[in-house]
């Protein structure tokens, strides 16, 4: 069954089945469903944090670029 949370209540999706009457105690098992943000399939790059350091990056260059006369 399915439902969303509004403040501290769970609103159902769907009817309860008919065997289910007010005052019946139950059970229930929340499960949080993981939100697709696109409606296509993506995958990580797996790009190194490291790698996006803008200081690791311009390095290189700047010990090139001083070039004493």
């Amino acid at each position: 069954m399915k439902g969303y949370i509004q403040g501290q209540t769970i609103i159902l999706l769907e009817k309860l089945p008919e065997n289910i009457k007010e005052g019946d105690r139950v059970e229930i098992a929340i499960t949080p469903i993981v939100k697709e943000d696109y409606p296509f399939p993506t995958f990580d790059f797996g790009v190194k944090d490291e790698y996006i350091n803008r200081d690791k990056i311009y390095e290189r260059e700047r010990k090139y670029l001083c070039i004493k006369h």
